[in-house]
């Protein structure tokens, strides 16, 4: 189908005029101006409205000697059956039709209004002489140009079948193509067949003016199409616009309305792709073509338009960075470059032509990469880098800095002042630690826990195993048994519930902390204060420490600590019966009101306590120097990757 920008609506039918004719389309028309064409159209049998009045040549004037009399031959009323509207816009609309001479399909534009205005009908029939004289494959060729009963002009045109770049452009920022990479190199060999056919339009002296994704068509066989010449501009000389046209632009002399070129200050286009020149209303010349180029590669390239569509002249300064890889990181640098030197503000800095930036681009996708062009992109990557370490550091401009330094690294692999910054840049650490490696390492510290967690809970459940010798050496206070196994049964189920969850809350370690300190002191009440209850603290404590997320090591020290002192200091004070009590001969007697002390059953506890003791603090001894170890050999493996990348650096 034919998408013409501003078309689209409802079906219509309707049939042409048999008698009328028009100027031949393929006529020498050196001289003149297309509004003068409409002259050309016979008023017989269904005459023009009076109004328009398109006839304004004088006949000794040199567009008039040079117009051709030739006549399209009469056109059979049969000859095009009107199907359904392809296209519908403020001023004209695309209607399908058939051909029945020739047997095809074919694709006719005509104004809507049945009363359009002279200027209407000078542009319409401009645009058609345009479109018909571009003869270049990526320009729908014009077939026919006449009028019909009512009197608008139309012209009929190759049907064409395809996809617009606007609808594929669309689909690839959904995320709906399979194969986006494909799609976006298809997309950037469809852009090179467009510099081509702008850059033959420039060579007849023609500026689109109106370039962008939605003008520009990828046929189902490979055929690209530049549609939508209705606001091209030709390009004639000013000291004479009648003149015949020069040899630079052979087609331009004649193509200028009636009412004169497109006066400054007259804004068409699209002002999401026009140069801000253009933009501004001053005369578009081939520089603005190639600025919307640019921006139409940016698109492809980054994935989202350069500006936004509701940019004016206000906002055309400043000019964004017209690099993809600030939206997409991992765009080609290649066609960061030529994004930025077709985007400049100064038209005088813009790529030379048409023909240039899609040579370029072929380059791209040839590989053809300049080994000059990518040190120099190198230099501005490694300035960009320093740039952003310039000022006060942060997370962004370290990011920054880093992929702009990774860049002209990869870009030039040889470059030592690169290699030195990607080296500086990852060997010292920043300032501030990142949110994302935060949030890495609280993932690592939670598994970590969670498996020293079930380590604790080993170990409370080796407390439970004290009981039977209790009961075996002889138990004086049976509640003192009872709230010993309940409050090891409770330890270990506390610390099972906090190892299932990803958020260990501190509070909860404390809690537990307090749980152990409570069966300490009991130990400590039933053997004393100086044998079994200090080795327990201590090994607990380490236990915690041994994880960043279990607490302070100074609260956790004081509650340990109180585990033996709080027992031992209401001993001192009488407020518990002592447990141990110094004889004259310098010996310290042991006693319990708890348990009584037999000797095989307290000699085997001491032998499990021992083994347990030394159990545990062997796994967590063993468990920190894995952990350590561990993130030794994966900050090695690190810099032997950077080594490897970075050839510059020391071994």
């Amino acid at each position: 189908m034919v998408d013409d920008s501003d078309d689209g609506g409802d079906t219509i039918r309707g049939e042409l005029t048999p008698a009328t004719t028009l100027p031949r389309i393929g006529a020498p028309t050196t001289g003149g101006d297309l509004g003068h064409a409409a002259t050309g159209i016979a008023l017989t049998p269904v005459p023009l409205p009076p109004a328009p009045s398109i006839e304004r040549t004088r006949p000794d004037s040199p567009s008039a000697r040079n117009r051709s009399d030739t006549r399209l031959p009469s056109i059979d009323v049969t000859r095009y059956r009107f199907g359904d509207v392809l296209g519908e816009g403020g001023m004209g609309e695309v209607l399908l039709a058939y051909d029945v001479h020739i047997g095809r399909d074919v694709a006719v534009k005509r104004i809507r209004t049945t009363e359009p205005s002279a200027e209407e009908l000078a542009r319409f029939v401009r645009e058609a002489r345009v479109q018909g004289r571009l003869e270049h494959p990526a320009v729908v060729p014009v077939h026919d140009l006449a009028i019909d009963r009512d009197g608008r002009p139309f012209f009929v045109m190759k049907r064409l079948t395809g996809t617009t770049m606007l609808e594929l452009l669309g689909k690839l920022r959904a995320g709906s193509e399979t194969d986006a990479a494909a799609t976006r190199r298809r997309l950037l060999h469809a852009f090179v067949d467009v510099c081509l056919a702008v850059e033959f339009a420039h060579s007849r002296g023609i500026i689109h003016r109106d370039l962008k994704p939605a003008n520009i068509m990828l046929g189902d066989f490979g055929e690209v199409y530049v549609l939508d010449w209705g606001v091209a501009r030709a390009m004639t000389d000013a000291a004479d616009p009648d003149g015949p046209p020069s040899v630079s632009r052979p087609f331009a002399a004649g193509l200028k309305l009636e009412s004169g070129d497109t006066l400054v200050g007259t804004v068409l286009g699209t002002p999401a792709y026009m140069a801000p020149e253009q933009l501004a209303g001053d005369r578009a010349g081939p520089a603005a073509d190639i600025y919307a180029l640019g921006c139409i590669l940016y698109e492809i390239t980054a994935g989202v338009a350069l500006h936004a569509q509701g940019r004016n002249a206000a906002g055309a300064l400043p000019q964004p960075v017209a690099r993809p890889s600030s939206h997409r990181p991992d765009a080609p640098p290649e066609l960061d470059a030529i994004c930025e030197r077709a985007t400049q503000v100064d038209p005088a800095d813009r790529v030379g032509s048409a023909r240039a930036l899609g040579d370029a681009v072929q380059a791209f996708l040839d590989g053809d990469r300049d080994i000059a062009a990518r040190a120099a992109l190198a230099k501005l990557h490694i300035a960009e880098a320093r740039a952003a370490l310039a000022d006060i550091e942060t997370e962004q401009q370290r990011r920054v800095a880093m992929r702009a330094a990774g860049r002209a690294l990869a870009l030039d692999p040889t470059a030592t002042e690169a290699a030195d910054l990607v080296t500086h840049l990852m060997l010292k650490p920043p300032k501030q630690v990142p949110v994302e490696v935060e949030q890495h390492i609280d993932q690592i510290d939670t598994a970590f826990a969670q498996h020293q967690g079930r380590y604790a809970a080993m170990s409370m459940l080796a407390y439970l195993g004290f009981v039977p010798l209790l009961l075996w050496t002889g138990v004086r206070n049976p509640a003192f048994v009872v709230a010993f196994a309940v409050l090891a049964a409770g330890s270990c189920l506390h610390v099972l519930t906090l190892t299932r969850r990803t958020d260990i809350a501190r509070r909860g370690i404390y809690l537990n902390a307090c749980i152990n300190a409570v069966l300490i002191g009991l130990i400590a009440r039933m053997v004393g204060p100086f044998i079994i209850a200090p080795t327990l603290a201590a090994t607990t404590l380490m236990a915690y420490a041994a994880h960043p997320k279990f607490g302070k090591i100074t609260v956790m020290a004081t509650i340990m600590g109180a585990s033996v002192a709080v027992p031992w200091a209401l001993e001192l004070f009488g407020a518990l019966s002592p447990t141990y009590r110094f004889t004259e001969q310098g010996e310290i007697v042991l006693g319990s009101s708890i348990v009584r002390f037999s000797s095989v059953p307290v000699q085997l506890a001491f032998a499990m306590l021992l083994v347990v003791l030394l159990t545990v603090v062997g796994l967590l001894s063993r468990g920190l120097a894995r952990r350590q170890r561990d993130a030794t050999r994966e900050l090695e493996l690190h810099a032997w990757h950077l080594r490897q990348v970075v050839p510059t650096l020391p071994h």
